[in-house]
């Protein structure tokens, strides 16, 4: 067994952390950073995840952006709320952190169940919503191609195994074949990162009802962002098929697969993600 690597996540000092309290009592954890006047980026992560796991891809885009990120309710050092909740609800917690942080309107980022929040952000608070990319996610409801059933079933047995080996039992579903041989120690990172933060069953489980629940589709026209889906073909936690679903639905949409790409292609690829992004976001009128 190869020895946890450290994470510098706080080797950036000059990031803003804070809370923000919903009205249910709640609490929301969110940073800050980059240049204090560029132009401010959402970040939102998926299932089970912090903050804390944007690693390289949140450093690159801190160079010349403003970034926001927070811990979704359930992960990290926010709250885990009574049950139930919906991504609706965690979308109103991302419009609460914005509004806490000072920050009136945005770029949006979402990855996987963080997309499926940034949809319901986008049609629930589209004052905050400038530009929006929607990265291995699904739209929800009838049309959508569900996760595989071998999957599903790895990631509910992976639930109740002790963290590392939780960690390590998922990753081929998280990552490439490709980048597991190239980057090995991303496994050890996030074992390092998920036994430094405290851990709700309660949340993991309310995180996961969630995206089960999400249901955007009849409403997905209505989306008024120009908006940019991402996806790789290698992913095998959600089927790509939903991103060409989300393309065709969103009005101002457009579509990028990346070939041979896992479900977290922002931690595989965080150099290519983090160009789609800045390129998008950049070519406004």
């Amino acid at each position: 067994m190869s020895a946890p690597v450290e994470h510098d996540l706080d080797s950036y000092a000059e990031r803003t952390r804070s809370f923000a309290r919903a009205p249910s009592g709640h609490r929301l954890y969110f940073e800050l950073g980059g240049p204090e006047h560029a132009p401010p980026l959402v970040l939102i992560r998926g299932l089970g995840r912090s903050s804390s796991y944007w690693l390289e891809f949140r450093r690159i885009l801190e160079r010349e952006r403003r970034v926001l990120v927070l811990d979704n309710r359930g992960v990290g050092r926010s709250d885990a709320p009574s049950l139930p909740w919906a991504t609706s609800d965690m979308a109103d917690d991302v419009a609460l952190v914005l509004r806490a942080s000072g920050v009136e309107r945005a770029d949006v980022f979402g990855i996987s169940l963080g997309g499926m929040i940034a949809q319901e952000l986008a049609l629930r608070h589209p004052h905050r919503v400038d530009r929006l990319v929607l990265a291995c996610t699904t739209p929800g409801g009838r049309p959508a191609r569900p996760t595989p059933r071998l999957a599903a079933l790895m990631l509910a047995r992976a639930a109740v195994k002790p963290i590392e080996e939780s960690l390590r039992a998922t990753a081929p579903l998280v990552l490439s074949d490709e980048a597991l041989a190239r980057r090995p120690e991303l496994v050890d990172i996030w074992i390092a990162i998920a036994t430094s933060e405290p851990r709700s069953r309660r949340g993991f489980i309310g995180q996961l009802l969630a995206a089960a629940r999400h249901d955007a589709w009849d409403r997905l026209p209505f989306v008024e962002s120009e908006t940019l889906v991402v996806t790789g073909d290698a992913d095998r936690l959600i089927p790509h098929e939903n991103s060409a679903l989300l393309a065709e639905r969103i009005p101002r949409a457009s579509l990028r697969t990346l070939r041979g790409a896992g479900h977290d292609f922002p931690t595989e690829r965080p150099d290519e993600t983090a160009r789609l992004v800045l390129e998008h976001t950049r070519s406004k009128a």
